[in-house]
């Protein structure tokens, strides 16, 4: 029996995990330092209150022993692979042989390294811990502060990025500020939503129709926005841009990128700018065959354009990857991997979304938003 190893419980490697457990000829590990996913596409309604934490987790240990015996998960951070002796070393120091490797480490928040202090001073989402951080402060501020009748107060929260998580964060946490503030009688506690971001528009790169929307949308939930300057550096309670505009702030939440997480081996792989793993037309490391990397650890080119991380892209990728492995198993030829694009759904708060389904059709308003919740389901259902 070939024994699989899969590196990260990321969308990318469960969605391997779950088209492996489907052939009973093959042996899969699973290795990951958590022993839940957490579901970063939803992180904006749980850093505003909105879901619980179960609500943007999957227990991964659950979710493995409900699978064929064929199938395990270790939770541990794997330290190092060897290719040429094909395994791994586990932070306990144990070590695993592998035939076939799938690197599925996800990413974190990319902080650009031209602003020293940005690290410092924000604090990203990519975690699952640093998002609990983000949920305390909010709801400290909504629930407590926000009732300091009397008291002349302001509290300027900053979002550095105006792209889809950008976005979906301001969004959602403007929408909840407006609907508990106007509850309030002779409330004078102000919360504003701000967002500043390099790009000349919200949602760079997205279809107009989606630009468009989401502009007035931010602008009917009274967010202040900053485009077209970056930001050059940052203090305990100033944001400078590169335009000399300052921003005051009292807490910053960047959400400006990826960073791709790599791990130690035995060789000195390509990655990109974003740490992005080099990989071929079949998601094969750069250099190897049977390694593969998937999901935001990969750099993926389809079409000589290359593809920005999603959700959509990690588990077409995972899928993809195991149904390769398997073929080769059976002597089956696999085609090269390419991107299918269903569309995308933005969250803005509230019962209010947008979105282009199969990248065609124009959807806002209640009936984007439920789409969105459905889609978000039918995932998390597939692996409770």
């Amino acid at each position: 029996m070939k024994k699989v190893i899969i590196i990260g419980a990321s969308y990318a490697g469960l969605y391997a995990v779950k088209k492996f457990s489907k052939h009973k000829d093959i042996e899969v590990l699973l290795f990951d330092k958590n022993d839940y996913h957490y579901m970063q596409v939803e992180s904006y309604g749980f850093v505003s209150t909105t879901y619980d934490i179960s609500d943007v987790t999957i227990d991964i240990n659950k979710y493995i022993n409900s699978l064929n015996k064929n199938i395990k998960f270790y939770k541990g951070k794997v330290e190092f692979f060897d290719s040429n002796i094909k395994e791994i070393i586990s932070s306990n120091g144990m070590k695993y042989s592998y035939d076939y490797l799938i690197i599925a480490t996800g990413s974190l928040t990319n902080f650009p390294i031209q602003v020293p202090n940005i690290k410092k001073y924000s604090i990203g989402i990519k975690t699952i811990q640093s998002a609990s951080k983000v949920l305390e402060t909010f709801n400290s501020l909504i629930n407590k502060k926000a009732y300091q009748n009397g008291v002349s107060n302001k509290f300027n929260i900053v979002i550095g990025g105006a792209g889809l998580s950008g976005v979906e964060v301001a969004a959602q946490m403007a929408a909840l500020i407006k609907d508990k503030f106007s509850k309030i009688q002779n409330n004078s506690f102000e919360i504003n939503i701000i967002i500043v971001d390099g790009m000349k528009t919200v949602l760079p790169n997205m279809d107009d129709r989606l630009v468009d929307a989401c502009k007035k949308r931010l602008e009917e939930l009274n967010i202040k926005i900053y485009l077209g300057s970056f930001i050059k550096d940052v203090d305990e309670n100033k944001i400078y841009l590169a335009d000399e505009t300052i921003v005051d702030y009292d807490y910053f939440i960047f959400t400006g990128g990826i960073k791709a997480v790599n791990i130690k081996s035995n060789k000195n792989y390509e990655v990109n700018k974003l740490n992005q793993y080099i990989v071929n037309n079949n998601l094969q490391l750069k250099g190897e065959k049977d390694i593969f990397v998937i999901g935001d650890a990969a750099e993926v080119i389809s079409n000589n354009k290359y593809i920005a991380p999603t959700a959509q892209l990690a588990i077409q990728s995972g899928t993809y990857v195991s149904t390769y492995i398997h073929n080769e198993l059976s002597y089956k030829y696999t085609e090269e991997f390419t991107v299918k694009s269903n569309g995308v759904l933005i969250s803005l708060g509230g019962n209010y979304a947008i979105g282009l389904v199969y990248n065609k059709y124009f959807v806002e308003g209640l009936f984007a938003y439920l789409i969105k919740k459905f889609v978000a389901y039918s995932h998390k259902i597939k692996f409770v």
